[in-house]
């Protein structure tokens, strides 16, 4: 055998002869009185070594091949001043062997010299052998936590509590045997399934290290996220720390093959010190350079890092590298996987990680702690480590922190594209995100000001961990694409979506709680209608209210209209986080008449309906924009800002401003599996029918198109798009009916605006992110998972883009397929993505029913991170109003009041709440302009003595300085803060 040949192409010839003597070729083919001959020989060092006195020996792996078996084989080790035999018994009923020879570890290169005898002839082969380094491998035994995939979700929760059993009984028979929670549900699943006694167990060996657990409650898809839901996702298992004392110091993704901007920002300010991503490059084909740079320190939009592993393939790698089958083949395996990394020049280091034991949701391997056991028993190195995820990047930290390159960026959201396969429970769960924010601002304010007043901690728990469960990245069983009819299927999704059905009905219950509990401490004379604004801005904007039956709006700064069975009215300046009082009065009895130029009909205090009729023309227009319609396909062909005087529509773009696009096929072709079906997808898209047009004047509020249509698929689609007086915002909504069909399909709305070789920015969970700067390498540019809202910036004017209830957005371009690996953008089309079907598992396979896509437009001369936030976030949250009777008593004074006010326009609040511990009140800032800022935060009205700095999970960190009821808080450029007030 050559020289230097790889101990990988060893085991592949030697392999060769095993065929051969499993054919007969030695017994039945060979001449046994023929003299015996050596037909191959070869040295191959490896990275074992063995104890032996005085000191540690390297494994050389010998092979020999010979004519035929012989009982006189005799391998001459010459290395250094050694010269020692090894006789090969094997050789005695095989044809081929190979021998673990010991030579000595040599601290720099040395010749290794080898001969093989047998019946009086020799050959021999020599080898180098260079330094090798003493690896570690850190194996954190885990399986996969993929909730409902395999299973329905409370049999998968009952194999992880089994795991933890097992782990228990499995450490108490191999002491060096550990075990890991990959997430935090398991624990939570284990504690409420257990006995007392199996509780106090896990506890112990939890706070003993014998069994580690990972910081995220799920694995989460993070791109789904709310800005406050990420900051929460590691509250459960911080809670576990406080009151268990179980070690709380690392995080791990596993599967999902990506994770946004801020993910290291979040959990560094949690506390987390280390962090793990398992990907899994199931579409995500692109995303192929991270784990070439890791171990790292990925950095997040303020600076604070996290020690990184992206690990690549994705997890169950006790499994991956035989230690489920033998030691034999985890021998084999796991020296071809320490040869890839001995081969590179960019691995400095003398650790790696093998991310988990198992597949999704499988028990525990009992042989997996005898196979590492044996291991060990047999070779000094490399030592087979079972640990807890932190113990791999404490070594790393310990040993080489300063070698470690740092990264910075999104790695896109490949797999979020799922959740357009349920877009009706997508569009819940992304509205209560904001209602149980907004009910937790409202019910603390309320509960501050008022402490008897209930705060309904467990309710607010429980709505947010319905929506992290939705946002989870089990979406579906494993059947779910090729079964869409099966009963397993079936049953998964029924619990699957009450995640999002139950966020919905324990949100609008929460909300609508705290908005009467905070509007009931308002001081009123008479019957009133109380605005409330939970943004941390003055607002002024269009508030729908259902007044009770006979009464109006008698407030004479406020224009208002009746639509239906609401009032639309413009209210103006409702500070922040507070409430503005619009007094009401009776209705009194319509006198006909046309309208008044407040929208008033002449001789009635009741707001008008809208007058509206088809024949009212194509354009609608307020004192911002104008709006001209096709009259054929009711999609826009123009739309003016007045101000600025620009054109904001692509008019050569291929389709128009809100046009509806229904894209089939795509069957057995990249756009589905990239990996496996490499066929471009053959796409046909179909636009609306011909369209009847509504126009609607809204009074002195603005005017207002409706355009109803059908298209394919879609049997009813309507369109209202309203422009506003007092507001520049464009109003979209699209509610559409749509049939089922599991054949391949993609939805679109069509927004080409006209702005080219724009600058492109849109906010992921607590990060405004630049796709052309903030991605890491081969991130998701196929589509983009946006929180609020998308800003296109040209040289002339910037467009913002709000999409509340449709999280993804393909921009340039529908999603053909194409998984690009680098950003471009040479115009300023947007695609709204609101339904595919385009997974091969896990996701649902076709969608049927009613559903509603809300966006809004607005413009201005130049691009601005904080008017672009703002602009998103109310177009997702809208003011309130609340009819209150009579008031006399109220705390907070009748007009209009803030009770938290942020000196600092570029500091936005994400969150309030009621301190985990019940007695304080906890602030959630975050600065969105990327400037080191010192915020004051003024409570006038809300009672306070004291404010501490904390985590993210409301560790206290220092005090803050107050004066005159207001609490200085720095804050790092694209920073988050949060505060608590005593």
């Amino acid at each position: 055998m050559v020289r230097g040949m790889s101990w990988v192409a060893l085991f592949g010839a030697l392999a060769v002869g095993a065929v051969r003597i499993a054919a007969g070729q030695v017994a039945g083919g060979k001449d046994q009185t023929a003299p015996v001959r050596i037909e191959a020989l070869s040295a191959q060092p490896t990275p074992l070594f063995v104890a032996r006195q005085p000191g540690l020996r390297r494994v050389v792996d010998v092979g020999v091949e010979l004519s035929r078996p012989a009982t006189d084989l005799v391998l001459r080790v010459e290395a250094g001043n050694e010269t020692f035999d090894v006789p090969v018994a094997e050789a005695a009923s095989s044809r081929t062997t190979v021998t673990e020879v010991e030579a000595p570890d040599f601290p720099g290169p040395v010749e290794c010299k080898v001969t093989a005898t047998v019946a009086g002839q020799s050959r021999s082969t020599s080898v180098t052998l260079g330094p090798q380094r003493k690896w570690r491998v850190y194996l954190a035994a885990s399986s996969h936590t993929d909730i409902g995939y395999t299973h329905l979700q409370p049999q998968c929760a009952e194999q992880h509590n089994v795991n933890l059993d097992d782990a228990a009984r499995l450490i108490e028979r191999y002491p060096d045997f550990k075990w890991n929670c990959e997430v935090a549900w398991q624990v939570e699943n284990y504690l409420a399934a257990r006995k007392d006694s199996s509780i106090e167990q896990f506890q112990r060996l939890a706070r003993e290290g014998k069994i580690g657990v990972e910081a995220l409650y799920v694995n989460i898809l993070t791109g789904l996220c709310s800005h406050e839901e990420f900051c929460r996702m590691t509250y459960f298992a911080h809670g576990l720390s406080r009151r268990y004392g179980i070690p709380c110091q690392s995080a791990m993704i596993n599967d999902v093959p990506t994770c946004v901007a801020s993910t290291p920002m979040v959990l560094a300010n949690s506390g987390i010190r280390y962090f793990g991503d398992g990907i899994n490059d199931a579409r995500a084909i692109t995303f192929t350079h991270m784990e070439r740079k890791s171990p790292c320190w990925w950095e997040g939009p303020d600076g604070s890092r996290v020690l990184m592993m992206f690990v690549r393939p994705s997890f169950a790698y006790a499994l991956r590298m035989g230690f489920h089958t033998s030691l034999e083949a985890a021998r084999k395996l796991t020296l071809k996987h320490l040869a890839e990394y001995d081969a590179r020049d960019d691995y400095p280091y003398d650790a790696i990680f093998f991310n988990g034991a198992s597949n999704d949701n499988w028990p525990i391997e009992p042989k997996l702690p005898q196979i590492v056991e044996a291991w060990n028993r047999k070779y000094a190195h490399p030592k087979i480590l079972f640990c807890r995820y932190a113990e791999f990047f404490e070594y790393i930290e310990k040993h080489y922190a300063d070698k470690l390159p740092v990264v910075r960026g999104s790695g896109g959201t490949y797999w979020e594209d799922g959740a357009g396969s349920s877009a009706r429970e997508t569009a819940l769960c992304r509205n209560a995100h904001e209602a149980v924010d907004n009910a937790e601002r409202m019910l603390s304010l309320a509960g501050r000001l008022r402490p008897e007043l209930e705060y309904p901690r467990q309710a607010i728990d429980d709505a947010w961990r319905n929506c992290l469960l939705y946002d989870e990245h089990t979406w579906g069983a494993h059947t779910a694409g090729t079964q869409p009819e099966s009963e397993f299927t079936k049953a998964q999704w029924a619990i699957k979506s009450r995640f999002a059905h139950d966020a919905d009905r324990q949100s609008a219950a929460l909300v609508d709680q705290g908005a009467r509990a905070l509007a009931s401490l308002v001081k009123t004379g008479g019957d009133c209608l109380v605005v409330l604004n939970m943004a941390s801005w003055p607002r002024t904007d269009v508030v729908e209210a259902a007044l009770p039956q006979g009464w109006t709006i008698a407030d004479p700064s406020v224009r208002s209209v009746r639509v239906g069975e609401t009032t639309l009215a413009a209210v103006p300046e409702v500070p922040a986080c507070g409430y503005r009082v619009l007094k009401c009065g009776p209705l009194e009895e319509k006198q006909g008449g046309p309208l008044r130029q407040d929208g008033r009909e002449r001789g009635s205090r009741e707001p008008a309906s809208p007058v509206s009729g088809p024949g009212d023309g194509t354009t609608i227009e307020s004192r911002y924009y104008r709006v001209t319609f096709d009259a054929a396909s009711g999609t826009v062909v123009s739309l003016v800002d007045k101000e600025l005087g620009r054109e904001l529509v692509d008019r050569k773009a291929p389709y128009r401003l809100n046009q509806y696009l229904y894209v089939s096929g795509g069957k057995d072709s990249r756009i589905v599996d990239p990996k496996t079906k490499p066929a471009e997808p053959e796409l046909a898209i179909a636009t609306s029918a011909k369209a009847r047009l509504q126009r609607a004047d809204l009074g002195p509020l603005g005017q207002r198109m409706t355009v109803e249509t059908t298209a394919a698929r879609t049997p009813r689609l309507t369109c209202e798009i309203t422009v506003w007086e007092d507001v520049k915002r464009i109003d979209v909504v699209n509610r559409l009916t749509k049939t089922l069909t599991y054949d391949k399909e993609g939805v679109y709305f069509a927004f080409p605006f006209a702005a080219s070789n724009p600058v492109l920015r849109y906010e992921e969970p607590a990060a405004i992110v630049r796709p052309d700067k903030d991605f890491l390498p081969g991130a998701c540019v196929s589509w983009l998972t946006v929180q609020h809202f998308v800003e296109l910036e040209s040289a002339d004017a910037a467009i913002c883009w709000a999409t509340p209830d449709a999280p993804l957005v393909c921009f340039q371009d529908i999603n053909r397929g194409k998984w690009p690996a680098d950003y471009t953008a040479t115009n300023g089309h947007l695609y709204a993505y609101v339904m595919n079907n385009y997974w091969f598992t896990n996701y649902l396979a076709g969608q049927e029913g009613d559903f509603t896509f809300r966006f809004a437009i607005t413009s201005r001369a130049k691009a601005d991170n904080v008017a672009s936030a703002r602009f998103g976030w109310g177009a997702a949250s809208p003011m309130r109003a609340v009819a209150t009777a009579p008031n006399p008593l109220g705390p907070l004074r009748e007009g209009s009041a803030g009770l938290l006010e942020i000196s600092e326009p570029n500091v936005l609040l994400v969150g309030m709440k009621r301190s985990a511990t019940g007695e304080g009140l906890v602030l959630r800032l975050w600065e969105v302009a990327g400037r080191p800022t010192t915020a004051q935060v003024r409570l006038a009205l809300v009672p306070f003595h004291g404010a501490r700095s904390c985590s993210l999970v409301e560790e206290p960190q220092g005090p803050l300085e107050v004066r005159s009821r207001s609490v200085a808080v720095p804050i790092r450029g694209s920073g988050l803060a949060t505060v608590l007030l005593e």
